[in-house]
């Protein structure tokens, strides 16, 4: 359409300057210059305007303009093509109003243009010249109509296609939802009942070995046993919390998580959060916390020195590092009974890679990355996941 108007008005301001009489500034050439200067502009602002959100008022004027000019060109000017400024008006208001309104507006045009086109045209072709005329503003109008019906019928088809796409991830969110439920319930009566079941029977068994008066070091035995269980309990009431979608801070549950470390591990800990905290999905909140976890019972393992935890949060990305400083020659001699001198290298790291590799999937599986490995005398695990 816009590209058509162009052409048009090439066509109409070659043909008003060939045709007489000229355009002028007094009587009838005024007239002529004024209607030439009404379809100039109509048709300029027609073809640079493609904002569709303006009024109906505001969307028929310039076609409105467009055909009474192109009709007063036919009056004063016989021999011009008026009739396609006239016809391409009546075009514009079916490309671009509703069908009833366009009709409304379109039919005095093109009765206008036919009536004028019959009266100054030859006695003998009269008929013919009106019966053209009308001819082409109903096929440009059915034409303009038409393409617009069928650019309707596309955006509403894509329309549908886009809810019908937000239905399916709706679905499938709630189908995930509903699933992470049904496995925090099942974890709940099976795994959380029969650790609290064992938590009340240890209090027991810790009672009866008070009362008498068992060996010191079966009774911290049994003590020890209890805090476990309740610790297991406390990490499968979290793991529910997280398949639940509970929003519980991550700083939180880090910093609970490297008190417990500190206390049962003996393990030297500095923990940092750097950045503005966010809320992270239920998922990528327990692959973080289950890779802290691997990633401090690592340290205390192969290193024992001091380790540091760091949480960021960068405008991309949630990044938690854990770094050690690697096993000294003093805790070389204490495990291995030969001290090498030097920190640990990357050969004296042992173990079968299963935690590393958990690690990792749980990571993947947020759409994070994972890396793992020497720094320096120790070692780094850093998880990333984007924001």
């Amino acid at each position: 359409m816009h590209l058509m108007l162009w052409g048009v008005l090439v066509l109409t301001i070659a043909s008003v300057l060939q045709s007489r009489p000229h355009p002028g500034t007094s009587g009838a050439p005024l007239v002529i210059s004024l209607a030439l200067a009404g379809c100039v502009l109509s048709l300029i602002f027609s073809a640079l305007t493609r904002d569709t959100g303006k009024s109906e008022a505001a969307t028929a004027g310039l076609p409105l303009i467009l055909g009474v000019s192109g009709n007063v060109l036919a009056a004063f000017q016989p021999a011009s093509l008026a009739v396609v400024p006239a016809s391409t008006a009546v075009a514009m208001l079916f490309a671009r109003l509703r069908p009833r309104l366009a009709l409304l507006l379109a039919t005095p045009l093109t009765v206008a243009i036919a009536a004028i086109t019959a009266y100054v045209g030859p006695p003998g072709d009269a008929f013919q010249a009106a019966v053209a005329g009308v001819l082409l503003c109903v096929v440009l109008g059915a034409v303009c109509l038409f393409a617009r019906q069928a650019r309707l019928r596309h955006d509403y088809t894509e329309l549908l296609l886009a809810e019908l796409d937000d239905s399916r991830e709706a679905q499938a969110r709630a189908a995930a939802v509903a699933e992470r439920s049904r496995i925090a319930r099942d974890l709940h009566d099976i795994l959380a009942q029969s650790l609290s079941a064992l938590a009340v029977q240890l209090e027991g068994a810790r009672k009866l070995a008070e009362r008498d008066h068992v060996a010191p070091a079966l009774h911290q035995l049994i003590v020890r046993s209890g805090e476990l269980t309740r610790e297991g309990l406390s990490d499968a009431r979290r793991a529910v919390a997280a398949l639940r979608g509970d929003d519980v801070p991550m700083a939180d549950q880090l910093t609970s998580l490297v008190d417990r470390c500190r206390r049962d591990l003996a393990l030297p800990i500095t923990m940092s959060v750097t950045g503005q905290p966010r809320a992270l999905a239920p998922e990528a909140h327990l692959a973080f916390y289950r890779g802290a976890q691997e990633a401090l019972t690592n340290a205390a393992r192969y290193a024992g020195s001091p380790t540091t935890v760091a949480l960021r949060y960068t405008p991309h990305a949630t990044v938690l590092t854990v770094s050690d400083q690697g096993r000294t020659a003093d805790e070389d001699d204490v495990a291995g009974g030969v001290a090498t001198g030097s920190g640990t290298s990357p050969a004296k790291w042992t173990g079968g890679g299963n935690g590393l590799r958990g690690m990792r999937e749980r990571i993947e599986r947020v759409g994070g990355s994972t890396h793992a490995g020497p720094a320096g005398q120790g070692w780094t695990v850093e998880m990333e996941v984007p924001a």
